[in-house]
């Protein structure tokens, strides 16, 4: 009888006794107030970011509030980039929801995609990819659907464009601070 208690006893208190809880999933990192590099498998080309926050999920960075970010080339600022969030993905390709470009040489400014429309894919070995872009320059000015090009707009491919070149004029004088026709 007592062996019976003891073990009604013990089966009682296994039942009863408090189990450690599941610890809580950490997050990732999170950083404020962030000023980061990165350097893509491209030689001589480095970005550099600045951002509110920047939070690691997956194996990927977000990257938000107060955006702006620069393309370098051999030192030197090629383009550049303004989102609301930019994901950091592996092969430090870059998606946005929605991004402003300015590309110095030629004086571009480009807007690619708009809220709703699909991401702005930018891919380190390829260029900018957009549903839709929108492009103003001083000898150009237009738009575009499912747009693709690389960082120097040289290759271009584009649905349904509808672009103006003035005839022996221009729209006017270069809209991009450093840039150059």
């Amino acid at each position: 009888m007592r062996l019976l208690l003891l073990l009604l006893a013990l089966g009682l208190a296994f039942v009863l006794w408090p189990r450690p809880t599941e610890a809580p999933k950490e997050a990732g990192v999170r950083l404020y107030g962030v000023a980061f590099h990165l350097f893509p498998e491209e030689e001589g080309v480095e970005w550099r970011f600045r951002a509110e926050e920047m939070v690691e999920e997956e194996g990927r960075f977000r990257v938000r509030g107060g955006l702006s970010g620069g393309r370098y080339v051999e030192g030197r600022l090629d383009l550049r980039l303004f989102a609301p969030e930019v994901v950091v993905e592996p092969g430090d390709n870059l998606r946005a929801p929605y991004a402003r470009v300015e590309i110095l040489k030629g004086c571009y400014r480009l807007e690619l995609s708009r809220p709703g429309l699909g991401d702005v894919l930018i891919r380190q070995k390829e260029g900018f990819s957009a549903p839709w872009v929108r492009i103003e320059a001083p000898n150009l000015r237009g738009e575009a659907e499912r747009f693709r090009s690389d960082f120097a707009l040289e290759r271009i491919e584009a649905e349904n464009p509808r672009f103006e070149f003035p005839a022996g004029g221009s729209f006017g004088p270069c809209q991009v601070e450093g840039g150059s026709g």
